[in-house]
Order: structure tokens, then sequence, then C-alpha cells
């Protein structure tokens, strides 16, 4: 996986860190956020055994298709494509499109797929294009394989288990897991309590040579029978072992026996199986061995390939999409679910229990807000550890549901949405675009993900842009544009009814759009029209 110094490379791909709903919602989100930076003027990505998402353009407005029964690009060409680029040499210009441009999808050095983009013209060489397109390529073989590994899972294990996000510390442990999927070298992960350790035993062992074999997980506090039927049970696959850390000394001492040693340590072995090892734990094996509490011929095995898994606070980044993923994974919509306020507090809790500890937080308090959005004040009410007892934060507009906001703020923004687009200038570019999008559409029914779609980057990402662009939640402006739409009305016609202008500018419960203007003018609807009749 790739990394880049570029903003706007970092951004577009923190703003794929969602786990889409299909691998086809993946690729359409790359694809409308790549088409958002360079305008091309149609492309596609075309994935071995998945099929083909393909992008254009059609009466104003960007369309796509996915073709699951497509035709696989050529394998010859494909692995050619790879190499090419693995060379470090410029992707290979379309004989049939002068400007179509291919860039390889591949993991682990095995090619997935490609990347084609018709842009008015080849970018060049080492450009600002040509390194986002080569950026968003190379990160796009990891999340493919998030998907295959969840379908797996799923399939093998009963349980579906899915990499999220795309923060630096993710996509570094994830560049690991693709080198180390190469080879058949034993695999150390430690990490914190909570963090995704099955979920990373999962990838290596899926996404390796041994993926059609056994995976036999052991858990070693509490295991299952003795090394030698653990070995068999996982011959010509992988044995993971859970908490190795927890693992009785006695066993320690055995489980070596039925293993090849790679140190020679060992020349009498019991059995003959081919397995992969991977371990786990949440201590220092180094200091428990060197104390004398933990086998150090063992561990002198084991210790080949190490990682360390980066616990839920030192990646913010990550935490909108999380909390997306465990509420879609609980039946919810995270769109309907989750907010700016519930983001903001979760990404300032520490999380000692690190994932475990949020999934069963966001669970809680999907179930218990019903079919409302969890705002503070259901943390507050559901899940008080989130929220320091002296707060010094107090809710912000917009985080409960309300339309309060500084009048000078949203008069701007109000504006900028309903102008020109003059009023955009310096904003970021998916930003920018929301706010034409809402200025056009105000009067629809509209959610962040409907507006993330015309924007062309996701819903978690779009509300931070939100949150840092112009300091408020879309919901919030789009109450004030509303409002300020329907003082015009209410100014302009002095016989039209409340209630239709209510419903013409996108208020279909005629209560909160009393509330919403008593808010945000300061008087009640009816009241502000006799003003201007009598001005």
């Amino acid at each position: 996986m790739a990394f880049s110094s570029d903003p706007k490379v970092d951004a577009l791909l923190h703003g794929l860190g969602d786990a889409h709903r299909t691998l086809p919602d993946l690729l359409e989100a790359v694809m409308r956020a790549v088409a958002a930076q360079v305008a091309p003027r149609g492309g596609s990505i075309r994935l071995r055994g998945h099929g083909t998402l393909v992008i254009g353009h059609h009466g104003g407005q960007t369309v796509s298709d996915w073709l699951s029964e497509s035709p696989e690009p050529a394998a010859q060409s494909i692995d050619a494509l790879v190499a090419t680029q693995i060379a470090g040499i410029h992707p290979t210009e379309s004989a049939s499109t002068a400007g179509e441009q291919a860039y390889a999808i591949a993991y682990a050095g095995q090619p997935l797929g490609e990347l084609r983009l018709d842009l008015p013209s080849p970018p060049p060489p080492g450009g600002a294009v040509d390194g986002l397109i080569r950026q968003v390529a190379a990160n796009l073989g990891p999340l493919v394989k998030r998907y295959e590994v969840r379908r797996w899972s799923e399939a093998r294990l009963g349980c579906p288990m899915m990499l999220v996000g795309m923060s630096r510390p993710l996509r570094t442990l994830e560049r690991f897991l693709e080198i180390a999927t190469r080879g058949d070298l034993p695999v150390l992960l430690r990490g914190e309590f909570g963090t995704e350790k099955a979920q990373l035993a999962a990838t290596l062992h899926c996404c390796g040579a041994r993926g059609d074999g056994p995976f036999v997980q052991i858990n070693c506090a509490e295991p299952d029978g003795g090394p030698g039927a653990w070995v068999d049970r996982a011959a010509g696959g992988t044995l993971y072992l859970d908490d190795i850390d927890a693992l009785d000394p006695k066993l320690q001492r055995q489980l070596p026996q039925y293993l090849p040693s790679r140190l020679g340590q060992w020349l009498d072995r019991r059995g003959d199986r081919s397995v992969r090892v991977i371990a786990s734990t949440t201590a220092d094996l180094h200091a428990r061995a060197a104390e004398g509490r933990f086998s150090r011929a063992l561990l002198a095995e084991l210790d080949y390939l190490s990682a360390t898994i980066p616990p839920l606070r030192e990646r913010a980044a990550d935490i909108a999409a999380l909390i997306g993923h465990v509420l879609e994974r609980n039946g919810y919509r995270a769109e309907d679910k989750r907010t700016d306020a519930l983001v903001s507090l979760c990404q300032a809790h520490d999380w000692p229990e690190n994932l475990f500890e949020l999934d069963r937080t966001i669970a809680r308090l999907a179930v218990m807000t019903e079919g409302r959005p969890i705002d503070r004040r259901a943390v507050r009410d559901h899940a008080p550890g989130l929220v320091a007892d002296d707060d010094p934060d107090p809710p912000r507009y917009g985080d409960d549901g309300d339309d309060e906001a500084p009048a000078a703020d949203a008069a701007r923004w109000v504006r900028a949405a309903l102008g020109d687009g003059s009023g955009t200038q310096g904003l970021h570019d998916a930003l920018a675009r929301a706010l034409s999008h809402l200025g056009r559409h105000f009067a629809d029914p509209l959610s962040i993900g409907q507006l993330a779609w015309a924007a062309g980057v996701s819903p978690s990402h779009l509300s931070f842009l939100f949150r840092s662009g112009i300091g408020m939640p879309f919901k919030t402006l789009l109450a004030h544009i509303r409002i300020h739409k329907a003082c015009e009305l209410l100014g302009g016609d002095h016989r039209r009814p409340v209630t239709d202008v209510a419903l013409s500018v996108g208020f279909a419960d005629l209560s909160h759009f009393e509330r919403s203007f008593r808010r945000i003018v300061g008087q009640p609807p009816r009241a502000f029209r006799r003003a201007q009749v009598g001005g």
C-alpha cells in the first residue's frame, strides 16, 4: 500500500475508508472520487473474477454501471501492465483511445485487474494527476482484498471479518500484510486487548498461498486437545495461536516438537505436517522470555515477521468509518444514526478495550435511540463514559438536532450555496460541489449519503469537510437555506398559505418548519409575514 504527502491524495483515500456494503459500491465511490479530481471523459475498474465498474457522463450527470458478467481482461495484458508499473515505467497508452490510461491493480505482486481513465490528454509522468491515480490504484488492491476476506470468513468461519478505515497507521499495517502473504514465514501479531488480531490472521491466511487450506484457531488460554492434534487439523493451511502468551508452559515446550525448526533447534520432529503458524499476543513476549515466563525456543521460532497493531486511540481518522461499520453490521443505516457529535466524542475517547468497546458502545446507542440519530444527549444518557462530568465542550449547534448557528456564518454559507459559486472559492472541491448541490436541491429529501454521492466522496469524509471547512453540519446549513427561501416566499406572496411555503422549501412537517423558523429568524413565520406587510 502506497503513501503520499499530497493532502489531496490523503483526503481522497480517507474518504474511501467507509466499509461500503458491496465491492461495486466501493468501486463506484473510488471512481467518483477520482473523477472529481481529474475530470475524465469516462473510465472503468475491471477486476478478475468480479466484473467491471464503468463510469461516464449522461445528461450532465455522472453515471455508472456494474457489469458482473463482463469478460475478464486478458491475463497476459494485465501481467504486462503490472510488470511495467513495478519497473517504474509510465502506464501504457491505449491503442484505441489516445487519452485512455491504464493503471494496474495488484496485491502482493499478483495482478487483480486495472483502472482505466479516458482523460482529455495523457498526464505527464510523475505529475500531480499521474501521481494521484497511481496512489489510488496502489491502494485499490488491499481494499479489494478486504471484501474477499469478508466473503471468505463469512463462508468458512460464519463470521464476516473486515478491516475498516484508511488511516496511515492502518495502511502501514496493511502494507505489512501484503508483504507477509507472499511467503510462508511465521508471523507474530502484537496488540492490545480488543484490536483486530483475528482479522489480521484471517487476512494473512485468506490472501496467501494457503487460502484454500484449513484455518485453525486455538484459544491458548483454554486449548482443546494438544499440539499434535492442532497441527494435524491445520495441515496444508494455517495454525493461528490466539493469545499465545496464555499458553501453558508445558504446552509451550511441546508445541515446537510438532513444527519444523527453521533454526535447526531440533531434528526429531513428530509428524510430517506442513502448516503456517500465526500467533498473537497482548504481552511483551521478549520481556517474558527474559524473565523465564515464556519459552525462548518457541519465541525464536515464531518471531520472524512481526507487527504491532495500533490501538484505536491512535486511529482517530478511522473512527467515523468504524462507527458506520458497526451500525451497518447491526442492521442500521449509518447515514441515519451517525452524527458529527457522536464521531467527535468517540474520537476524543481513549477506548481502553479498543474495537470491542467501540462495538458494544455503538450497538447500545443504536438500540437505545430507536429511530433517532445518536446525538450528544443520547451519548450522555446511554454512554456517559464518553462525556466528561465537567464537559468543557458544550453541545455545538447542530449536535442535538437543532438549527442554531452564528447568524453571520450561516448567512455567508447560505449565500455561497445559493449563489453563482464564487463564494466557494478556496474550499475543498468536494465541499464546493456539495454546497452547489444543496443550493439546487434544498427542497428535496436529502441525506448525507445522497449529498456525498453527488460530491464524489464518502459520507464520513463529507461530514468531516463540513465541520472543518464551514464549521457546521450539513443539516444545520440545509435548514438555514430552507428558512432563507421560506422568508423570500413569505415576503413575496402575502396570500400563500404557510403550509404550502413549508412544503415548497422541503419541510414535510409543519411543526418542524415553525420550530426551525422561530429558532433561526427569531419569530414565527406568520409574525414575520405581518412585519413584512407592515413594512
